[in-house]
């Protein structure tokens, strides 16, 4: 998103048919058309419904003439301007009333192209029947719509949105906190010390959400910021070192890694050399191992991470994995893991394709020296 929003030229519009003249060519200008990649035009959609200085009726009548369901759902936008314009309190044409005038007043807005204007009022119509339908009140999409613009407000780095989602009763908690995390992942401080400061009571909750979504991230300026508001590395919990650890391991995050060591991030739970594992990088796992990963603890979890794990995020979703796997895991035998023989027995049966990697593994020099076999 521009630090410019895309609808500025919109706002000195006054009616439906010059924002229309205007509409695509704005958005393609920032490739934030539907076909652009996920997120952007369902992004410019929440901006203009949650910051545009339009007025409601508008705003919702753009919206509902250019906006693409396919894309983003138009219930938000709906849920988020239905107050304002339900004000106008606008009767039906006498043609529809009859069904739909009890789910309240209608959207009619001026327009040059008369098809237009019943297109709008009667996607405006089903929209609202769908509330009826699904049994939803208005106000809970509204909710939901601030929800989401608080995520995306934070995956921006967008203060001033930030603020106004927070003001509307956002709450960055919501759905395990995934507004914090894009914040932390944003690498802007300025965001998160928004949260911080509106999160009162659940300030640490904040805290232990941020602190491993920045560690996976590579955000390490993030990572200082977030120890100096009061993370306690060494300790326990959910959102300390180790979680931060496995979280930097588990996306190849190495300069977070190191700077999580570095600080006293403790790497011996067993989820961080799963993490590491899982990424099929030898370096990784090694730097995970070097750290101090539990090679005494169980080695089933790190075991069914290679075995098990299909990295794309990481590499190109083309690429073959078997023979990783096969590296990955020999390189923990040689460090001396070795998993329970009935916990492995457990996970290999029925599945062949765990077999069939072990098999591959065994038949290894390095693995028949150390006189393994395949539980049966």
């Amino acid at each position: 998103m521009s630090h410019t929003p895309w609808y500025l030229p919109l706002e000195r519009c006054r009616t439906l048919d010059e924002i229309g003249i205007l509409w695509h060519g704005l958005l393609e200008a920032r490739q934030a058309g539907p076909t652009w990649p996920e997120p952007r035009y369902a992004d410019a959609m929440l901006q203009l419904t949650g910051m545009s200085s339009l007025p409601p009726q508008l705003k919702l009548g753009a919206l509902l003439a250019w906006g693409s369901a396919f894309d983003v759902d138009l219930r938000l936008a709906l849920g988020a301007l239905l107050e304002a314009v339900l004000e106008a309190d606008q009767p039906w044409p006498d043609a529809v009333a009859a069904s739909v005038s009890d789910n309240g007043g209608a959207l009619l807005l001026e327009t040059a192209d008369p098809w237009l204007g019943a297109f709008i009022a009667g996607r405006m119509a089903g929209l609202r029947e769908t509330f009826v339908h699904d049994g939803v009140r208005p106000d809970a999409w509204q909710a939901a719509f601030w929800k989401r613009f608080l995520e995306m407000a934070c995956r921006h780095g967008d203060v001033e949105a930030v603020r106004r989602a927070l003001e509307q009763g956002a709450d960055p908690l919501a759905d395990g906190g995934a507004a914090i995390a894009a914040a932390a992942a944003a690498d802007v401080n300025e965001v998160l010390a928004c949260l911080l400061d509106h999160a009162g009571d659940a300030r640490q909750a904040v805290l232990e959400i941020a602190f491993p979504a920045a560690a996976a991230a590579n955000a390490t300026a993030t990572l200082t910021f977030l120890l100096a508001q009061g993370v306690d590395i060494a300790g326990t919990g959910t959102g300390t070192g180790s979680a931060a650890l496995a979280a930097a391991a588990r996306h190849l995050a190495i300069e977070a890694f190191e700077w999580l060591l570095e600080h006293g991030a403790d790497a011996r739970d067993q989820d961080v050399l799963a993490a590491a594992a899982s990424t099929l990088d030898e370096t990784m796992v090694e730097l995970a191992l070097a750290a101090g990963a539990a090679v005494d603890g169980s080695a089933l979890p790190a075991f069914l991470a290679a075995l098990d794990s299909t990295p794309w995020e990481l590499y190109s979703v083309e690429t073959e994995f078997f023979d990783w796997r096969v590296d990955v895991l020999a390189l923990l035998l040689r460090h001396g893991l070795r998993p329970d023989a009935g916990e492995l027995a457990a996970a290999l049966r029925g599945d062949e394709h765990r077999r069939e990697v072990m098999q591959a593994l065994l038949e290894r020099d390095d693995a028949r020296e150390l006189r393994l076999s395949l539980p049966g």
